[in-house]
């Protein structure tokens, strides 16, 4: 009799700690850690630098990171959004597994050409979205840190890398120019 009671209890506790165990919901698609990546190495976190000038080449090299799980049986897209000031947007998409076999986390580099890019700087916006996670972005800083979004633009503007060309002219210019200065500075002292 006792055996059967302790029994009972047990049986009775374990389907407790079953009912009170909160349910194991997977994470949704996220991303992440938007950059730019500069032709010196150089790597500019778009959130924490909003309005900062990207050096085009006229390539504008970006890595985002994408990490959470795919619903079973799911596929996600991650739509890339990049509009230049004067010019159409340009959408470029991938499918989430990448190539139907890498699933997440992974950094996915990608690229736009800026079609106007000018020397004074060309305002340009990235929206960054997770087609079929909601939301799929948490805003990392600033007075909406910690908001859910379902995408988020970036902006910046783009400037074009100079010519090593005209690097050159620039500074043989500027080095005939002091040295003329300085030879008329000395002619007016003889």
């Amino acid at each position: 009799m006792i055996t059967f009671q302790r029994t009972l209890i047990l049986a009775g506790l374990t389907v407790l700690s079953f009912a009170a165990t909160p349910s194991v919901k997977a994470d949704p698609l996220w991303f992440s850690n938007v950059v730019s990546l500069q032709n010196d190495g150089t790597r500019v976190d778009l959130f924490s630098n909003p309005g900062v000038t990207i050096l085009a080449t006229p390539r504008l090299n970006f890595l985002v990171d994408i990490t959470g799980l795919l619903p079973p049986n799911g596929n996600n897209v991650l739509v890339l959004t990049y509009t230049e000031a004067g010019s159409a947007p340009v959408v470029t998409t991938y499918s989430i597994p990448l190539f139907g076999t890498v699933n997440p986390p992974f950094t996915l580099l990608f690229y736009f050409t800026s079609p106007g890019a000018t020397p004074a700087g060309t305002h340009a916006t990235l929206t960054v979205d997770l087609l079929g996670s909601s939301p799929d972005f948490v805003i990392p800083g600033g007075p909406n840190a910690g908001q859910l979004v379902d995408s988020y633009t970036y902006s910046f503007s783009v400037a074009p890398v100079p010519e090593p060309a005209t690097l050159m002219l620039l500074g043989t210019g500027l080095v005939i120019l002091a040295s003329g200065s300085r030879s008329r500075r000395l002619k007016k002292k003889i």
